[in-house]
């Protein structure tokens, strides 16, 4: 145990070392990713509202859904915003960096003492600057629907802990697609799965209490009731369920550190 503790401390002083490199090249990439766009960064509110359009008038107009009381507004496509926005970053964050080691491969092979550990952060971050762009487009939406409440900020720390979270199962992820190159495929299957799954659309009180609880183990599953609670309800997740997603999030990121130090030794030779 001590051994794995002084492993992942060392690990992580290395990222701090690496900092500027860290930003260097996420902003590279997020400048690399709408180089010779017509609309450039602006996608990252195209994307969200073209979603919101379609999933708006599946559920919202065909299905008569309506958005739960407790969100406090009867616009569901307002409430299908607060719910997508968030699961977008995560989704993108992890998809992404999960494929990063495999499509970095010459930089990670040639590049002697490059520190590999850092491109699923990169990436993470590079999907957390886009988000901020959509975000506030986001909450310029809910003052003008009126929705002003001092719990906004809370947003802030579930925007942390999904970066964090995502960051621990992008280690994971990417040092794996090294070994088995189907992972990626499979990522995004799980992702769809769990995307209506998540309370993005619905309100957690129409699943089934038992379906519920196991639903529950999902850290993005609070997130994204968080955003919604806080932006629409003025009003934060239950202690407990803050507390689990603080300590799962960390406990993603630990396992998914000492995960990609102990594969990475591996890498050039494989790729």
């Amino acid at each position: 145990m001590m051994k794995n503790l002084f492993i992942f401390f060392d690990f992580i002083k290395k990222l701090i070392r690496s900092r500027s490199m860290i930003r260097t090249m996420a902003v590279r990439e997020l400048k690399a990713r709408y180089i010779g766009s017509l609309f450039g960064v602006f996608w990252a509110v195209l994307n969200p509202v073209a979603e919101v359009v379609i999933y708006g008038m599946v559920f919202g107009v065909f299905f008569k859904s309506k958005p739960d009381p407790i969100y406090g507004t009867d616009s569901y496509m307002l409430v299908l915003l607060c719910g997508l926005i968030p699961w977008q970053f995560f989704s993108q964050a992890v998809m992404s960096s999960s494929g990063s080691i495999v499509s970095n491969s010459n930089i990670v092979k040639k590049a002697v003492g490059f520190p590999s550990e850092i491109l699923p952060i990169v990436t993470v971050i590079s999907n957390m600057i886009n988000h901020f762009v959509s975000l506030g487009i986001l909450l310029v939406i809910v003052v003008f629907f009126g929705k002003v409440s001092v719990y906004m900020f809370m947003v802030g720390f579930y925007l942390f802990f999904a970066a964090v979270f995502s960051i621990g199962l992008g280690w994971i992820l990417s040092s794996l697609s090294v070994f088995l190159r189907d992972v990626q495929q499979v990522v995004g299957l799980v992702m769809m799965a769990l995307f209506f799954l998540s309370p993005v659309f619905y309100s957690p009180s129409v699943f089934p209490k038992p379906m519920l609880m196991f639903l529950r183990l999902n850290p993005m599953f609070h997130v994204v009731q968080g955003y919604k609670l806080a932006l629409l309800a003025g009003t934060i997740i239950p202690a407990g369920d803050f507390i689990y997603l603080a300590a799962s999030s960390f406990v993603t990121f630990g396992i998914g550190g000492l995960f990609f130090k102990k594969l990475k030794p591996a890498f050039a030779e494989v790729l």
